[in-house]
């Protein structure tokens, strides 16, 4: 089955406009020559864990992240460490940008993310858990 080029790139980019048996036709055209698809193209989730801390300056942060990208390598999984910066990224950006690249789950130690982000970010990555400083 021979198709154009555009085809083959709506279906890497996950576009709409491909029939469903053109879609699987090139997913296994790929898979026989060997291509990695894009982890959104095979249905899995990246192995990736966001951490989202508010800052390292406090000595339990740095220690929280150090035991939980333990436990989560234990486990197969690789931490990305985001920590809040004056003038710089917040955290809610942070969690877009984890969230865009399709991450297993998300951790929040204390912070300043809002419950009612932490209830949007439930919805759109599982499992999402949370952790409250004092």
């Amino acid at each position: 089955m021979g198709v154009s080029e555009a085809t083959v790139g709506r279906v890497l980019n996950g576009k709409p406009g491909v029939p469903d048996a053109t879609r699987k036709a090139v997913l296994s055209a790929l898979d026989v020559l060997g291509y990695e698809r894009p982890t959104r193209l095979r249905g899995e989730r990246a192995r990736l864990v966001g951490l989202v801390l508010p800052e390292l300056q406090n000595p339990i942060f740095p220690a929280f992240a150090e035991v939980v990208g333990g436990a989560l390598a234990q486990q197969g999984l690789t931490p990305v460490l985001c920590t809040r910066t004056k003038g710089g990224v917040r955290e809610s950006d942070y969690v877009e940008l984890l969230l865009q690249q399709q991450v297993s789950g998300v951790v929040f130690a204390g912070g300043l993310y809002h419950r009612a982000d932490a209830r949007t970010t439930t919805t759109r990555c599982s499992p999402t858990a949370g952790s409250r400083s004092s």
